[in-house]
């Protein structure tokens, strides 16, 4: 269940695989965003054992790179398998990424049918030599990784980068404090040709936003042999970090996210 954390769409493409002068600096719009979830048919044709599957994630990501990035995440989902039993999985999170990309905060609460099943809490340090990750909840824990691995905010970056640059794929590994809050996802984006129809819905006013179709897969970093991706997710990007038309892809079944509500939120510019 904890792969349905959708992470800050990603929020978030090695450092210098795009170069600095091949597009405008990227400028993610500060927003709050409202998706309604339904099942929807799995590409492998799975999800036989979900009789019905029904929810919303509510996505609110504030800051600026002088300042950092809060992104604030509930995922309220309920899913009903083929014996008519149903479970209800609320999901919160909350993470602090600094402008540099180089330390991050994480909090993160489960409750199923109500009650508290799992916390994880910690934060993470980026140095020219490793990422360090201090866990304070369920346990105190101390776990190092590559000084590549990057988080999710800066990896929204890279992959916005990229698209406006014309690359249509980047690869990467990123640490976004879920599961355990001790694992690493390496991660392959592709990137599709950018879309140039009309927009309608919520996110009518980005109508003059460059945006492009965009398939993450998230592979687990410390397996070996012949992967496959723990579970991928599409969406259209645009250019300020907004993202809508989801597809949730855990391969026995796969869910929609329709844009329901798109709210920008002022900020503060950097000095």
């Amino acid at each position: 269940m904890r792969a349905l954390v959708w992470t800050a769409v990603t929020v978030a493409a090695v450092a210098g695989l795009v170069p600095a002068a091949s597009a405008a600096p990227v400028s993610l719009l500060p927003h709050r965003a409202v998706y309604d979830l339904r099942l929807a048919e799995s590409p492998a044709g799975g999800g036989e054992s979900m009789a019905s599957v029904s929810g919303r994630m509510v996505f609110e990501f504030t800051g600026t790179p002088c300042e950092g990035y809060t992104v604030n995440f509930r995922f309220v989902i309920e899913m009903t398998d083929g014996e008519g039993q149903a479970t209800v999985t609320d999901l919160r999170t909350s993470t602090f990424e600094d402008g540099p990309g180089t330390a991050f905060e994480f909090l993160s609460q489960t409750y199923t049918n109500q009650v508290l099943t799992e916390e994880v809490k910690g934060s993470a340090a980026r140095t020219d030599k490793e990422l360090t990750v201090q866990l304070t909840t369920p346990a105190e824990a101390k776990v190092s990784f590559a000084p590549d691995v990057i988080f999710p905010t800066a990896h929204l970056v890279r992959i916005i980068e990229a698209a406006k640059a014309g690359t249509s794929v980047v690869s990467t590994e990123i640490f976004d404090g879920s599961e355990t809050g001790d694992k690493v996802y390496a991660t392959s984006t592709i990137i599709g040709q950018e879309e140039t129809g009309p927009v309608t819905g919520p996110e009518a006013t980005l109508q003059t936003r460059r945006r492009w179709p965009v398939t993450v897969a998230y592979f687990d970093a410390a397996a070996t042999g012949d992967l496959t991706p723990e579970y991928s997710i599409g969406f259209d990007l645009y250019e300020n970090g907004v993202s809508s038309d989801l597809r949730m892809d855990y391969g026995d079944f796969a869910l929609d996210g329709d844009l329901k509500h798109f709210e920008a939120l002022p900020a503060a510019p950097c000095e």
